[in-house]
């Protein structure tokens, strides 16, 4: 979701940062924020902060998010029309992110995102790369790995689908270079999500 369907990243990075202000905490770098962007927001400010509560922080954290900084989350531009356009030739739709329910769902509905499937970080055992989520996923929407074609914005996303056995598609919509992506050895890389309508 985040920088595969919306561009949050200047919101997240606001958001960690003042955070960090609010709680009394060391002001971390944008560096230091990127490169545990793609876990789970609790798990990523326990990395951040060993010895800090993450629940305390995550609340300062999803509170910021969802006031003073969300103005500043958008669409990938055409984010939506490709899934519409997806939709429309009959191929089902699963997100898959480390967001929580809450706030995964009030993306949905705000930007009008078509899904038939929703997996956030409170559903698996396990989070990316492993690739528990997205063979959950599949199952959910009845379909096989073979069948399916994974978008991601990070490098773990490419590991992840890589080792869930899907075909993989790097996209530089996020905080990731084409460079960065291509590391991972992913399938194809765009640097616009409706790209993706020329595999299908």
């Amino acid at each position: 979701m985040d920088g595969t369907l919306i561009d949050s990243s200047a919101a997240i990075l606001s958001s960690v940062k003042e955070a960090a202000r609010i709680t009394g905490l060391r002001i971390p770098t944008d560096t230091e924020i990127k490169e545990i962007i793609h876990l789970p927001s609790q798990l990523s400010f326990r990395l951040l902060y060993p010895a800090k509560d993450p629940a305390e922080f995550d609340s300062v954290f999803l509170g910021l998010m969802r006031g003073e900084f969300k103005p500043r989350i958008k669409e990938v531009p055409k984010a939506r029309l490709t899934l519409e356009s997806l939709r429309e030739k009959g191929i089902k739709i699963g997100i898959v992110t480390t967001k929580d329910r809450t706030s995964a769902e009030e993306t949905i509905t705000n930007f009008r995102f078509p899904c038939d499937v929703l997996l956030t970080a409170g559903d698996t055992a396990r989070t990316r790369p492993d690739p528990e989520p997205l063979l959950k996923a599949i199952k959910l929407l009845s379909s096989t790995a073979a069948q399916t074609f994974y978008c991601g914005d990070t490098p773990q996303d490419i590991v992840q689908g890589r080792r869930a056995g899907v075909t993989t598609v790097g996209l530089t919509t996020g905080l990731y270079s084409k460079d960065e992506l291509e590391k991972e050895k992913p399938d194809f890389v765009f640097d616009k999500i409706e790209a993706v309508l020329g595999m299908v």
